[in-house]
């Protein structure tokens, strides 16, 4: 199967897979399955292989098949370059990481600058949870950047294409409604969105996506301090 047709068709599956099933889960005996997922050992198991499954197994198969590349997937290209540090020569570590503290600094300036007509409360408590998630989101997105840029042969129109694909597996999600209810749920949403276009424009400019990794995990640490918020017992949750 040529490259391109199959890259399209794990995408499809793969968002396919976010929102269908999510849903189901969510509406399967009135909610009862999700309140298993999230309170059972047996449950919260199963959910952490589904999310490594979706987020970092099925753009794993694309790479190890041949049908995206390390370029696509933001992990470097040039192995011809002498002592290249995972998969990037020094010269582009420098200059990726000046780019990524500048993107890092704008994201916080503009997170601080609308919080500051916001109603505060308590500050977040990320935990490992956000170490996590910056793994498996951007893994994710760049996963949903590479079909479009292999088929239209650009990256941009991949990043845009890419991110409407991300948006709309988030506003399917069946607790998307909740998510601008209250405080908590909009701040959280606001870091969400800054991660997200921060990780689009690094990976235009610098292709590397552990660097794109530190952006997201500095974002949320950072950002869920600057964007104080009511402590929630639950707080929003996009993958499941």
């Amino acid at each position: 199967m040529e490259a391109k047709t199959e890259l399209i068709i794990w995408s499809a599956i793969n968002l396919l897979l976010c929102i269908v099933v999510v849903n189901a889960v969510y509406r399967v005996r009135q909610g009862q399955l999700i309140d298993y997922v999230d309170s059972s050992t047996p449950g919260i198991l199963l959910r952490e292989v589904g999310l490594f499954i979706v987020m970092i197994g099925i753009p794993f198969i694309t790479l190890i098949s041949g049908a995206a590349g390390l370029d696509l997937l933001a992990l470097g290209a040039d192995l011809s370059a002498p002592n290249p540090i995972a998969g990037f020569a020094f010269a582009n570590w420098a200059r990726g990481i000046g780019v990524t503290a500048i993107v890092i600094a704008c994201a916080l300036l503009v997170l601080w600058v609308g919080n500051r007509s916001a109603p505060r409360g308590e500050t977040w408590r990320i935990g490992w949870i956000g170490l996590r998630d910056a793994f498996y989101n951007e893994v994710h997105w760049t996963f949903y950047r590479a079909a479009p840029a292999l088929w239209l042969g650009d990256a941009y129109w991949g990043v845009i294409v890419g991110t409407l694909l991300v948006l709309i597996e988030w506003f399917t999600h069946p607790t998307a409604s909740a998510w601008t209810v209250d405080v908590a749920g909009r701040q959280w949403l606001a870091v969400r969105l800054a991660s997200l276009i921060c990780s689009a424009f690094l990976y235009l400019a610098t292709q590397n996506l552990w660097l794109m990794m530190a952006a997201n995990l500095i974002i949320q640490l950072a950002g869920s301090r600057l964007l104080i918020a009511p402590r929630v017992t639950r707080p929003p949750n996009s993958n499941l």
